[in-house]
């Protein structure tokens, strides 16, 4: 958990192995009902680059931890996930 000065409520990151859609394990304390602020799609290189595919992902609804992507496969890659925790 990481917090802001000024922020309104705690956030959380994390980055994560890329994959097969589906879903995702995300290390820290990611709830349903907490927000989804972003998840970025990072090509390690020379430089690494990034992609926004926030709209391809969610919070599942009931299991703690994970992620569900909808649509890319983004094996060999990684993901930063940040989100807002509910409190």
């Amino acid at each position: 958990m990481t917090t802001i000065s000024g922020f309104s409520v705690p956030t959380g990151c994390c980055l994560i192995p890329g994959g097969a859609a589906g879903e995702h394990a995300v290390q820290g304390n990611l709830t349903p009902g907490d927000t989804l602020l972003s998840v970025e799609h990072i090509v390690d290189g020379s430089p690494p680059t990034r992609t926004d595919r926030t709209a391809e992902f969610s919070i599942h609804a009931t299991k703690a931890g994970v992620v569900e992507n909808t649509t890319t496969d983004t094996t060999g890659d990684f993901l930063h996930v940040l989100w807002a925790m509910s409190e």
